[in-house]
């Protein structure tokens, strides 16, 4: 009988195998269940561990953590058990519960540079910044490829304004990669906020030929040539390109709209605020004590269309 089970068991992992290098997790899921409910599948750490996965791949997320538990009662000593846990508890924004199960990964292997990472990343979303830092840069320790490692540790310098700091690590993530948008986008925040205007330009033209759709993009250089030139025109068609590629963005249409404005051209300025404020009406409150939106606001088409509301 016990032969029996355990051909059962070895017959159904084979099968999920097979369905997932068909790509249909469902049955997978149900070949692997079968395994998992013989005796052999209950002490099968590693089959435990793709179903674990599996089933928070497919948002059943109860059972995933169902069986991280019993993982952690089959050997108390495995660390990724309490890894899965404690990113189950992460995706559901339960920090507290994340940090007590990442840290717990941590004492039993200081080496789990995906623990140390996560965990970081908790710590900045709760702004400890210090124990964020302190995380990412063990990340690094162990990983110093680990791309968003350095990308995370710079937006915690540059929200903090120690922008020399931002850029030295924005640079690491743009030596990793240097065709990825964010690394791009970044040096081009960070040398802004240091001066460095040409520089900023640079990145944040090769930021935008690498992902023409971050609109952020779009509003920081065209935010630039505007505030450091004056150069209204400039900025107006950077904002068309950018909502070429992002034409449900409210805050480029805002933008574009007071530039027009500043350029007396009020019409061109007027729809592009209607076209803000049906796409974010919340704006409507802010548009009504912005400077450049002055003379628009007196004027009878928009007091027609936003007063009668």
């Amino acid at each position: 009988m016990q032969e029996h089970n355990f051909q059962y068991y070895l017959n159904q992992k084979a099968i999920a195998a097979h369905y997932i290098e068909l790509g249909n997790i469902q049955k997978a899921l149900e070949h692997l269940d079968n395994a998992y409910l013989t005796p052999f599948g209950a002490q099968d750490l590693d089959l435990m561990l793709d179903l674990a996965f599996m089933y928070d791949e497919a948002d059943y997320r109860d059972k995933a953590m169902e069986i991280f538990k019993n993982m952690a009662k089959v050997d108390p000593e495995f660390p990724t058990s309490y890894y899965g846990m404690a990113t189950l508890y992460d995706e559901e924004e339960d920090y507290d519960k994340a940090i007590f199960y990442y840290k717990r990964t941590l004492e039993l292997d200081p080496t789990y540079e995906a623990a140390h990472f996560f965990l970081a990343n908790i710590y900045d979303e709760i702004k400890n910044y210090d124990k964020a830092i302190d995380h990412y840069e063990k990340t690094i320790e162990l990983d110093p490829d680990y791309f968003y490692a350095y990308i995370n540790l710079g937006c915690i310098y540059e929200s903090t304004n120690q922008n020399l700091k931002a850029y030295h690590y924005f640079y690491q993530a743009y030596r990793l990669d240097r065709q990825d948008y964010m690394a791009l986008f970044n040096l081009g925040v960070a040398c802004r906020k240091l001066g460095q205007i040409r520089e900023a330009i640079r990145y944040y033209e090769k930021s935008m030929q690498s992902n023409a759709d971050y609109y952020c993009t779009y509003l920081n250089l065209a935010l630039l040539y505007k505030e450091e030139f004056h150069d209204y025109h400039k900025s107006i068609a950077i904002y068309s390109e950018g909502i070429k590629h992002n034409s449900d963005v409210s805050v480029l249409y805002y933008n574009r709209a007071c530039c027009y404005a500043l350029l007396e051209r009020y019409a061109e300025a007027f729809e592009d605020l209607k076209t803000s404020t049906a796409l974010s009406p919340s704006l409507i409150e802010y548009m009504k004590t912005d400077d450049e939106l002055t003379v628009l606001r007196s004027l009878p088409s928009y007091r027609n269309y936003y007063e009668t509301e």
